[in-house]
């Protein structure tokens, strides 16, 4: 079987080249060499390199680098006289390649006219002049003509190639009489150059009718092992040799053979199969020449090349045999051929084609679009010489594809590692799963949010439909969560007997809903048939195990049959334990926030409702935590029907700000029997704050005291006067009767506990029947937000729960407040619960004590006053129909009036309101406080506040901007 030069060499022959490579190196080292002859050993192995069809080398001589033609190998002696001296400037591809240090590649073709250019030979697709540098200048040109334009690998091959010869032709003596034209070389020292890279050199005189073979030293090896035919029994004969052609091969030889003598310039080149008679081996063989003409165009001569490939045809033969049958596919691609196959296993079937000759010249990613992804690892392969490993999904399988460079190829072995990539995938998913299950378990506080996590991270991935939770204590399984069920069918397994099946410290799974149901106990058996038949095809019951004990159990079902794995039960029996851990967790916290719910209920005061002055309604909601808030609100009555208002915030959570809260709505609720104004009710509280600050701090967790905050306020009912003083709390917002909610301007002074700085009091005068709405941060402000922000949001918010008739608002009942608490509580934004502060809020519709029920007097600062005083309550409670009274009322009106004239000073007024009690006011001018004295048994004084004291339900002294009111409260129904 004859190919032609066109073929593309396997790698085994890069190897080959190597060695020449080296051979060559060696012999320019030994220095045997002049300058002709190994510039014609160099043009030899240039042509076998790149597989051209014949070449030329020029020797650079004289001062004017004049180039002369020193070697030619495969063309004709004719064909090569026009380049026998070339000049500098000559077109010539040698000339103007030796006036650079690149590669100069020619296409065919160029510079026709002048037949300089390039070379006109047969086949080849333009020449490559190679310039040969060394000892500082040009010392030669190589030229190439090959059937195409060179690729990457070859141009390395020759850049290699060049860099050996040139620094050698420099140092090589020249030849004795100039330059000799490569048809005059004779020289022994290059046969033996040829020789130590086994290259044989052969003629056929074609003169003679059956043609006489001429071969070298080299040529005598080759007959000899190959065809089997001993120097001595050698006859010089074509036939003899022709005769030792496989059959096969022949026709194509002789073929070969006749178009090269045929067709003037046409290169000889053929590689075929040669038989030993002798022992029966089979041989490769590849020759290269050229035909010799006479004068007339006869043919004379034959002349050319040849070199054993047995050892690379035999090992691309066992390499191709290997390959054939590897149970995986494999694909041999050449680089500098776009990536095209030149080689595929029939296994690469798999892959797509029906055969593997369909891949064979085509780019693996053209035939099997899976594999463009690969491309960039093919190209990495190539300029490395360790493996690129890459997965690629093909098809319906998983294939890792192994790139290796050889030689000048890249080899892909491509291995189906469906099943190890799909396990560990699954793998990753599982670890994923139990990863994402942690966090969301982590976040979870509460037994609900547990239930939640389970559902949203367990249920899903592993496409269950349900879940039941259930906690073990005093020996029976209580259900805590439910995911998937009815609520309502659930009941029947709320609580259930301690069973083995559900106890059982290994995880079980059933694969049928009746295998489940003979399992457990009946009423889950009951509850899965409920569900329909056929719906629940498999279930897993898991144990839950915290700190060594049992906890519990976690039930899973699923709608469909499933497959248990190794890696399924144990990824669900790690993540039971991180769901028994989070319940534990859970039930701690709830727990505690329950008891924590219990203490905050408990500190916080229950609004009375039988107030005159106002209706009121709270709303308290936590900061989500275990431990207790810090906010508080207080409704405290004074005298006169007076109402002092009070809301506070203790920034934080703790014991530690819980107490502080409690001691300081305390300290508010005893202050407040003094009657202190707003501005003086803060002081004290600023005091106590700094005292209780001192004695809880801990070093290690430092307390702000800028963050108690406080105001306090006093409605006066028969004059809707409000007076309210601001420890660093936001204002409060106004809601007028048919007007637009506000925030009105309150001087704010230092939160509590801070400095002493005074605090300044807003005197404000609102109409009958509006709303007060008082309120701590935790409300208004996010993480989102500023407060201003949230202030806004809440006037907003307000005014649109206010306007109208049938909304709540001013006026309103504490039913009717306690719904708008509830919607404000709702429709401000609010962070997540366990992130935001805790929030208190305080609604108040403020009333007016009527003005035909307040009565008052001035009075002259003399003891007839007593007298007229008694007579002005006499007839006063008569028009009140209070007769039942007056006798009562007239006694307490006489002794305060007669203490005030007897120790006090003008100007003296009485007041007398008719609310829920009676109300008795005696105003001076004087600060004296009246003190209750013990009067002995002889005394004439010292017993009239004794009196009061037993006649009246509770009776007392506060402070006026002008002096004092000493003030008694009656009961509608009391008597002497």
């Amino acid at each position: 079987m004859a190919t032609s030069d066109s073929a593309s060499p396997h790698p085994c022959e890069d190897r080959a080249h190597d060695a020449r490579l080296r051979l060559l190196g060696e012999a320019v080292s030994s220095g045997e060499l002049d300058a002709v002859e190994l510039l014609r050993l160099s043009l030899e192995q240039a042509v076998i390199t790149t597989a051209a069809l014949g070449g030329a080398a020029h020797l650079v001589t004289g001062q004017d680098a004049t180039l002369h033609l020193a070697s030619v190998v495969g063309l004709p002696r004719d064909l090569a006289r026009p380049w026998e001296r070339l000049t500098e400037d000559d077109p010539a591809a040698p000339a103007r390649a030796a006036g650079t240090d690149e590669q100069l590649w020619v296409p065919a073709g160029e510079g026709e006219a002048s037949g300089r250019t390039v070379l006109p030979v047969e086949g080849a697709a333009g020449a490559l002049s190679v310039p040969l540098r060394g000892g500082g200048g040009l010392t030669g040109v190589l030229t190439l003509f090959t059937p195409r334009p060179p690729d990457g690998e070859q141009r390395h091959a020759l850049r290699r190639l060049g860099a050996t010869v040139g620094e050698g032709l420099a140092r090589a003596p020249g030849p004795v009489t100039g330059v000799v034209p490569w048809w005059q070389e004779s020289s022994s020292r290059l046969s033996e150059a040829m020789a130590a890279i086994n290259v044989a050199t052969w003629e056929v005189d074609l003169t003679e009718p059956n043609g006489r073979l001429e071969v070298d030293d080299t040529g005598f090896d080759v007959i000899a092992r190959a065809a089997g035919i001993e120097p001595e029994e050698w006859d010089g004969r074509l036939d003899t040799w022709m005769r030792r052609v496989h059959p096969d091969d022949l026709p194509g030889v002789l073929e070969q053979m006749q178009a090269s003598i045929t067709h003037p310039g046409k290169v000889y080149a053929v590689e075929y199969r040669v038989t030993n008679p002798k022992t029966g081996r089979v041989s490769w063989v590849e020759l290269r020449g050229h035909v010799t003409y006479g004068p007339g165009g006869e043919p004379l001569r034959m002349t050319g090349t040849g070199w054993d490939t047995t050892t690379s045809r035999m090992t691309e033969q066992v390499v191709e045999r290997i390959l054939r049958h590897l149970t995986d596919p494999v694909l041999i691609v050449d680089p500098a051929d776009s990536w095209r196959v030149v080689y595929a296993n029939a296994t690469v079937t798999r892959l797509g084609p029906h055969d593997a000759t369909e891949l064979v010249g085509r780019v693996p990613w053209d035939a099997i679009p899976e594999l463009r992804g690969a491309e960039q690892h093919f190209e990495e392969a190539r300029h490395s010489d360790e493996p690129v490993v890459v997965d690629l999904r093909v098809r319906e399988w998983w294939q890792r594809l192994r790139v290796i460079r050889a030689d000048r190829y890249v080899v892909v072995f491509l291995t189906d590692v469906t099943e190890e990539v799909d396990t560990a995938r699954a793998e990753a998913a599982r670890t994923e799963r139990v990863e994402a299950v942690t966090a969301a378990l982590s976040q979870a506080l509460t037994t609900e949010d547990v239930v939640d996590a389970v559902a949203a991270q367990l249920l899903a991935p592993l496409e269950g439909d349900g879940v039941l939770i259930y906690s073990l204590a005093g020996g029976r399984l209580h259900l805590v969560g439910h995911v998937g069920y009815p609520a309502d069918a659930v009941l029947r397994v709320a609580r259930l007997d301690s069973d083995p099946s559900l106890l059982d410290p290994q995880p079980r799974f059933f694969g049928s809903l009746e295998e489940f149901a003979a399992a457990c106990p009946p009423p889950l058996g009951e509850l899965a048939r409920s569900r329909g038949e056929g719906r629940e095809a498999a279930w897993a019951v898991l144990p839950l195990v915290a700190g060594g004990h049992r906890t519990g159990s976690l039930l899973v079902s699923f709608p469909r049959p499933r497959t248990w794995t190794g890696g399924d039960e144990s990824m669900l029996l790690a993540l039971s334990g991180l769901v028994a851990q989070a319940l534990e967790r859970a039930r701690l916290y709830d727990e505690e926030h329950d008891r924590a719910q219990r203490w905050q209920r408990a500190w916080l005061p229950t609004l009375e409702d039988d107030l005159p002055a106002l209706d009121a309604a709270a709303r308290y909601r936590s900061a989500g935590g275990e431990e207790a808030g810090g906010d508080w609100y207080e409704i405290i009555p004074l005298s006169g029907e007076r109402v002092a208002l009070v809301i506070g915030d203790v920034a934080g959570h703790g014991l530690r700000e819980a107490t502080i809260m409690a001691r300081l709505r305390s300290a508010s609720a005893a202050l407040a029997i003094l009657d202190l104004d707003p501005e003086e009710m803060l002081l004290f509280l600023t005091e106590i704050t700094a005292r209780l600050v001192a004695e809880l701090d801990d070093a290690t967790d430092p307390f702000d005291r800028r963050l108690v905050s406080c105001l306090y306020a006093i409605y006066d009912p028969t004059n809707g006067e409000l007076a309210m003083a601001s420890a660093g709390h936001l204002p409060p917002v106004i809601v007028p009767p048919g007007g637009r909610p506000h925030h009105p301007d309150v001087t704010t002074g230092p939160p509590l506990g801070f400095d002493q700085t005074p605090y300044e009091a807003s005197q404000l005068v609102l109409p009958p029947d509006s709303l007060l709405v008082l309120y701590t941060d935790g409300l208004i402000a996010t993480a989102a937000s500023d407060p201003d922000t949230g202030m806004r949001r809440l006037t907003d918010t307000l005014a649109g729960l206010t306007e109208g008739p049938d909304h709540p608002g001013a006026g309103d009942g504490a039913g009717r407040l306690a719904d708008l608490c509830d919607a404000v509580m709702d429709a401000l934004p609010h962070e997540e619960r366990r992130t935001r502060d805790d929030a208190a809020l305080l609604a108040v519709s403020l009333h007016r004590i009527p003005a035909d029920r307040i009565a008052s007097w001035e009075l002259p600062l003399e003891a007839a006053s007593a007298r007229k005083a008694r007579a002005l309550t006499g007839e006063q409670l008569a028009r009140w129909g209070l007769e039942d009274l007056v006798m009562t009322a007239e006694l307490v009106v006489s002794e305060l009036i007669g203490n005030t004239v007897r120790h006090a000073s003008a100007p003296l007024r009485l007041r007398l309101i008719h609310s829920t009690t009676l109300i008795i006011e005696v105003y001076d001018g004087s600060e004296a406080t009246p003190r209750v004295r013990h009067a002995a048994l002889m005394d004439e004084s010292g017993r009239g506040l004794n009196l009061i004291r037993t006649a009246t339900a509770h009776w007392g002294t506060r402070y006026t901007a002008n002096g004092k009111v000493v003030w008694a409260q009656l009961p509608l129904d009391a008597q002497l």
